[in-house]
């Protein structure tokens, strides 16, 4: 384990390392727009890495730009305009209600009940205060009234392995706006994480779940997303998705919702985590090794 710190290119650069596990998803000094320089370093460095690149990195956090890429490309994504200060004039072609969260956070960061606005005296309050608090523009975008499910991808360009879709259920007795806000993220004693469990595969037709793939490859493939991703939508009351977020190295703890889907899919997590690396071996062109070989000769090194 190597913690990222100011010392850790010259650690680094003195060490003899076959391959990084790039773990480093909350940014250097946990700052999200700074997570793109964790690889950047290992490629100036020459050390093979699992995951995203900078570019891939560097783009997907900012989340207008992903959604102009995504939208000049023809993928479906809602409409979407970046306030500055709070005061601006709102564009003719987003109408009510809007939904608000800072530029650059990810994890449901800046996300709460009343992320959801209704009127122009609501979209001034709740852009403003997420100007203020996260030192960040704030995204506005149309709110899409309707399902949230997540596509999980293994793999880079076209060998792509999809994993099985996972679906965000809301308890409409408790999830008033029908949002997952940070609380329903991270919270297990809230009544909003209580009121929205995960479920996995997700119950969808045949044809929307085509849809879903075939849109959540090319935004993976567009952002040059790497070994793992994840792709973020919402569906609307016509069954059409639109891509709310891609997600390059999301969280591959345990209990999150990648793990999820390859448990689904028939992998436990040693196998995820070893299927990630393997991605990341056959990317770079390393050489490949016998995992059962090269543990008995550490085990007979260690005795």
């Amino acid at each position: 384990i190597v913690d990222i710190n100011l010392d850790s290119y010259e650690f680094l650069r003195h060490g003899a390392f076959d391959l990084a596990f790039n773990l480093c998803d909350d940014g250097f000094r946990n700052d999200s727009l700074l997570e793109a320089h964790v690889p950047a370093m290992l490629d100036i460095l020459e050390i093979p890495y699992t995951g995203a690149n900078f570019f891939s990195l560097a783009t997907c956090v900012h989340k207008a730009r992903t959604k102009k890429i995504l939208a000049f490309h023809k993928i479906p994504t809602p409409r979407f305009q970046v306030f500055f200060n709070g005061s601006e004039k709102l564009n003719r072609t987003l109408k009510f209600p809007l939904f608000v969260k800072p530029l650059h956070e990810d994890a449901s960061i800046g996300i709460r009940k009343d992320s959801v606005v209704n009127n122009h005296h609501e979209l001034g309050e709740r852009a403003s205060a997420v100007i203020k608090e996260y030192e960040q523009p704030a995204l506005v975008e149309t709110f899409i009234q309707g399902r949230e499910v997540y596509v999980g991808l293994l793999g880079y360009k076209k060998n792509l392995t999809v994993l099985p879709i996972s679906e965000l259920i809301f308890e409409q007795r408790l999830i008033k706006n029908r949002i997952c806000t940070y609380q329903a993220k991270w919270n297990p004693q809230s009544s909003q994480y209580q009121g929205t469990p995960v479920e996995c595969p997700a119950k969808i037709t045949k044809s929307l779940e085509k849809k879903l793939i075939k849109i959540a490859q090319e935004a993976y493939t567009l952002l040059d997303c790497q070994d793992y991703g994840r792709i973020d939508f919402r569906i609307d009351q016509n069954n059409r998705p639109f891509v709310l977020e891609v997600n390059p190295n999301p969280d591959i703890s345990a209990d999150a919702g990648l793990a999820r889907m390859a448990k689904a899919a028939g992998m436990n997590y040693d196998q995820l985590i070893a299927r990630i690396i393997d991605l990341a071996v056959e990317r770079n062109h390393l050489a490949r090794f016998d995992r059962k070989a090269r543990a008995e000769k550490i085990c007979a090194h260690q005795c």
